[in-house]
């Protein structure tokens, strides 16, 4: 009997997983997405970042780079921080078990995983801590699992442990208040923030909001005891920082990382202004085709009709105590607000402006609303006929007004939600009535059905364009690994490698971190940001988050990129395999400079212009004393525009050469012709140095830019110039002859040799960041920043070994907090167990 027992228990929640999971099937098959088609869920930033992030921390689990610093990591850099935002979940640990040819389909495995997940912990929610009819709890959790904020971040999977965390860290405030018992609260905190610290930042913001809400709820019918309260909030207080200090063996490291080399803090965040439309921010409990967070246009907050439905059930009926009711709506009503204004809505995102992806926390509006319809749900035996069909009629009503005044874009599946919700009332009605088995059945069956169809509808549309393919990605994958090992092979030195594509249509640049090679293309929120900058001085980009790799063959030379694939040729490089892989060839940059070698004394940092021409120049001076000449600046002949779409100059050529172009003032989003012929367009995260061809002095040249809506500017900034190859020779020459022998550049370790003539000064063109150590002939030395970026090492007159070691700033002290933190919890919890017994 114990046994049939516990079986009985588990179906229920079986049944939620299975609904979930059938759901997803559903929308996988109409979306012909893999395993049911040739598509993957791997879109966006999945494609940009996280797909070399997984391939990375694979290497990694198998011993090929280090979690602490990686080499491979753009021009190198820690990547504990990494680590710790993106890939801390303990789901991803299965990808040691994956090829890296099959990365694509893993990745969309893993995230139909985690929202099957989020329906396990939220249907435990619901059935701890309401007591609804089995098919409310399944229902509810399902509706949290398949939420539309959920679908729309599948592309960005580390803040879904968050959403699989949320609903058992509310469990656990309300353990704490009602039972004085913390563990569960304590762990699933202590998870979420070491899931990922920024989605953890949110959790933490929640749990003060939903630990008000039980407050509250507690104390409906009690009179407040100002005692227990206090010792109550001290208890949820304690509890939440010893959460946070367990979790600071990656909390600690990569705080201390982000505030020394990550972005500055924008104090316009606290001018007073509104996103959207108050009641706009409604709109998207209906279902809409539009992906919703590239800007603050209007919060994802669809959650299905049935949840909705509990929700203003709620709180319009007449059987809820009144009490409850006001609270539900300071909730529901009050995060709208938070969404619509902003200094409010950016505390949720860390006092930053999100460039996209806005509403990052919306996960949390939708625990609250199946907080209220679980509330709902335990009272729905005691609410009138007339409030189910009042509540319907409000949300189909309310759909309709918002098309009449902006039309959906799809109106078929707005009358689709409006219909589900008074399908909804009527199906609620006949189970409220107890009738015959037959009706029963036919309106669960009706219940179910509206919401495959709502959440399967909701998946296709946010999936429409996910059109990444299988057969591609293994392909790809297998030809640059075994590329790039044959390339290792043949040339066994210390060199950068660099392209000017991926496997995406937008280029990825992480892929140096996936193949294990040294590049200067990064993508991360994690990055140095002092060598964003530096680059972009430089001419690679013009974002401090985003480095995609085009031809820069000054800079190329400085920092080492001795190999080059790319579809079109590469100037001043020499061709050395073609057809590679879709017409890609590859080049070698004769140029090319060791990733050491001796300069000039650099301590002084130099304030460059806006002029990449002038600041290579201003930079070859430093480091080799030569320079001038290297480039001879155009003259703009004329210049014509019409004031809102486009702009064109004429140039005349001051040599012959290469000539290169480049807007100071940035031209993102354009369309560039050259000569009257279309050259290439600049989308919104590139801005680079761009080559224009070879041409003789006196030659003229016409630049047109054609700029999308609104981005017109009177002054783009354009500089042209023409390269002297011959002193670009002469620089990478002379500093060719005092380069250092590296012998060792891995796992955060670097050895290297050199033979001074005299006291001199050895740059390695690697971010500097704190946490290197440098041992000169065993002892220890001192380094400084070179160019605000790069390690310099004075050296002695004689032979020098040179041993830098990095450690991750923060680590010990991080592991430090984590044990104190878990043995102090675990000591006060036996404490109290003793006590009791």
């Amino acid at each position: 009997m114990k046994h049939k027992h516990h079986i009985k228990r588990l179906l229920h929640p079986a049944a939620a997983v299975l609904f979930t999971a059938f759901i997803i099937t559903v929308a996988l098959i109409r979306s012909h997405i893999y395993p049911f088609g040739e598509n993957l869920l791997v879109y966006n930033d999945m494609q940009y970042q996280y797909t070399d992030f997984f391939l990375w921390f694979s290497n990694v689990l198998h011993g090929k780079d280090s979690l602490i610093y990686s080499f491979h990591s753009g021009l190198g850099g820690s990547t504990l921080a990494l680590f710790a935002y993106y890939l801390a979940s303990p789901l991803n640990l299965l990808v040691y078990f994956v090829d890296s040819a099959h990365i694509g389909e893993f990745l969309t495995l893993l995230i139909c995983l985690k929202l099957i997940l989020c329906s396990v912990t939220s249907y435990i929610y619901i059935s701890r801590r309401f007591q609804p009819a089995p098919l409310f709890r399944i229902l509810i959790s399902v509706s949290y699992a398949l939420m539309g904020y959920n679908i729309l971040q599948c592309s960005n999977i580390m803040w879904l442990d968050g959403v699989i965390a949320a609903p058992v860290i509310a469990l656990g405030i309300y353990r704490l208040i009602s039972g004085n018992r913390r563990s569960l609260y304590f762990f699933t905190l202590f998870y979420g923030i070491l899931t990922c610290w920024y989605t953890g930042y949110m959790l933490c913001l929640f749990a003060v909001l939903y630990f008000l809400f039980e407050m509250f709820l507690h104390y409906e019918k009690k009179s407040p005891v100002f005692r227990q309260i206090f010792k109550t909030t001290g208890i949820f207080i304690s509890t939440s920082i010893l959460s946070l200090m367990a979790s600071g063996i990656l909390f600690i490291p990569q705080a201390i990382h982000m505030l020394e080399d990550g972005e500055g803090f924008d104090l316009s965040i606290f001018k007073p202004a509104f996103g959207f439309s108050y009641l706009e921010g409604f709109r998207d409990f209906f279902l809409e085709p539009d992906v919703l967070t590239w800007n603050e246009y209007i919060p994802p907050v669809y959650i299905g009709s049935f949840v909705l439905f509990l929700t203003v059930l709620f709180l319009v009926a007449k059987g809820p105590s009144t009490f409850r009711k006001k609270l539900a709506a300071a909730y529901f009503f009050g995060f709208i607000l938070i969404f619509a204004f902003r200094p409010l809505n950016y505390i949720f995102t860390v006092f930053r402006i999100p460039t996209s992806h806005t509403y990052r926390y919306a996960f949390i509006y939708g625990l609250f609303m199946i907080a209220i319809a679980g509330m709902c749900a335990d009272e729905i035996r005691y609410i009138r006929q007339k409030y189910l069909i009042f509540a319907a009629l409000i949300i189909a009503g309310t759909g309709m007004i918002f098309d009449m005044i902006r039309p959906y874009g799809n109106q078929n599946r707005l009358y689709f939600s409006c219909f589900a919700a008074l399908i909804t009332g009527i199906g609620l009605i006949i189970i409220k009535k107890k009738p015959r088995r037959t009706a029963a059945l036919l309106s669960v069956c009706l219940l179910l059905l509206c919401t495959t169809y709502e959440f399967s509808s909701k998946m296709q549309m946010i999936f429409s364009d996910h059109t990444e393919n299988v057969q591609w990605y293994r392909s790809y994958t297998a030809t640059m690994k075994g590329e790039l090992a044959d390339l290792m092979d043949s040339d066994q030195s210390l060199y950068r490698v660099d392209k000017n594509f991926s496997r995406t249509p937008m280029r990825g640049a992480n892929e140096s971190l996936s193949l294990g090679y040294s590049s200067v293309s990064n993508y991360t929120s994690t990055n140095n940001v002092k060598e964003a900058v530096f680059l972009k001085k430089m001419g690679y980009t013009n974002d401090t988050t985003l480095v995609p790799y085009t031809a820069n063959l000054v800079m190329d030379s400085l920092l080492g990129v001795k190999y080059i694939y790319s579809r079109e040729p590469i100037t001043g490089c020499e061709q050395i395999r073609q057809d590679i892989l879709d017409g890609i060839s590859l080049y070698r940059n004769p140029y090319a400079l060791p990733l050491g070698y001796a300069v000039n004394n650099l301590e002084t940092a130099e304030d460059y212009g806006t002029n990449v021409f002038e600041n290579q120049t201003l930079l070859c001076k430093h480091l080799s004393g030569q320079g001038d000449g290297l480039y001879t600046s155009a003259e703009i002949q004329s210049q014509d525009t019409d004031g809102n779409s486009w702009t064109s100059w004429e140039l005349k050529v001051p040599a012959d050469g290469a000539f290169y172009c480049y807007f100071s003032n940035e031209a993102n989003n354009t369309n560039i012709e050259v000569n009257g012929q279309y050259f290439k367009t600049n989308p919104w995260y590139e801005n680079p140095i761009l080559y224009l061809g070879e041409y003789k002095s006196g030659d003229t040249v016409t630049i047109r830019l054609l700029n999308d809506e609104g981005n017109y500017k009177d002054d783009y900034g354009l500089c042209a110039a023409t390269l002297n190859t011959q002193v670009l020779k002469n620089v990478t020459d002379l500093l060719r002859s005092r380069s250092c022998t590296i012998q060792k550049m891995e796992k955060g370790e670097v050895l290297a040799e050199y033979d001074a003539a005299d006291n001199e000064t050895l740059l390695l063109t690697v971010p500097d960041e704190n946490g290197w150590d440098l041992y000169i002939n065993g002892k220890k030395s001192t380094k400084y920043q070179a160019e605000n970026t790069f390690i310099a090492v004075p050296v002695s007159k004689g032979h020098n070994t040179i041993q830098l070691r990095y450690h991750a700033p923060g680590l010990r002290a991080g592991i430090f907090s984590s044990v104190l933190a878990l043995g102090l919890f675990s000591f006060l919890s036996l404490s109290r167990n003793r006590k009791k017994h």
